[in-house]
């Protein structure tokens, strides 16, 4: 049985104190006591609320570096101090409320029952959002099909940030691409090392913030031809 405290969430924060201490909250409100803040160059109060806290890890980028580098950051840190603090499992976990703690559940049950090496979150195995924009629908249904085609596996929600990890998994992969497309990429490194994944349904709440937060619907084509780049022409 998974016990809470065999598991660290993971939240990156670009200027998000207004909603980030929510957050850590919610997360705590669930007995989840092991949570590591990437702070990506935040302007506002996040570093000087969250570097003293000694009941988070907190970790500062000097500038703002994105979401795949952030999420690097998290990985490093895991591979250096998962075993000091009994870690075996991450969970990454958006800061802008987006994300539902409830469906933790749901990643636990999966891991306990199907041992899978990763879980992955997903809107669209029981359509579980709320007040997604059309055009949003249409870029998500976009990187599914790129990403079947181009790393060959068969996900139906490969850029939700809600998901679930064992520490062995982070060990063996390294992310190379800092902006947005690093979501791909991580599918594809999943995809190459033959992990076992299964998807689950989460709830994700559209807002005028999250989504004034989150990437444009006009970069999809930017991070395709960085992908393709990235693993054809480098």
């Amino acid at each position: 049985m998974i016990k809470n405290n065999e598991i660290l969430f993971l939240i990156r924060s670009y200027n998000e104190w207004d909603h980030l201490l929510s957050t850590i909250e919610h997360i705590k409100n669930w007995w989840f006591d092991k949570i590591l803040v990437v702070d990506d160059g935040s302007t506002d109060w996040t570093e000087e609320k969250l570097k003293f806290r000694d009941d988070i890890f907190y970790v500062r980028h000097l500038i703002n570096r994105w979401g795949g580098a952030a999420l690097e950051t998290w990985f490093e840190w895991v591979r250096k101090y998962a075993d000091k603090y009994w870690i075996k499992y991450v969970v990454t976990f958006d800061a802008d409320l987006q994300h539902d703690i409830a469906d933790i559940k749901n990643f636990i049950k999966a891991m306990e029952t199907e041992n899978p090496d990763v879980v992955l979150g997903s809107r669209f195995l029981e359509n579980t959002y709320e007040n997604m924009p059309f055009l949003r629908k249409l870029v998500l249904l976009w990187g599914k099909i790129f990403t079947r085609m181009f790393s060959n596996i068969k996900v139906s929600d490969p850029h939700n940030g809600y998901r679930m990890f064992k520490v062995d998994v982070i060990k063996k992969i390294h992310l190379t691409m800092d902006g947005f497309e690093y979501a791909s990429e991580l599918i594809d490194l999943l995809a190459k090392n033959k992990f076992k994944i299964v998807e689950v349904p989460v709830n994700i709440k559209y807002t005028e913030y999250s989504l004034s937060k989150g990437q444009k619907n006009s970069n999809a084509f930017n991070i395709a031809l960085k992908m393709i780049w990235n693993k054809f022409l480098k």
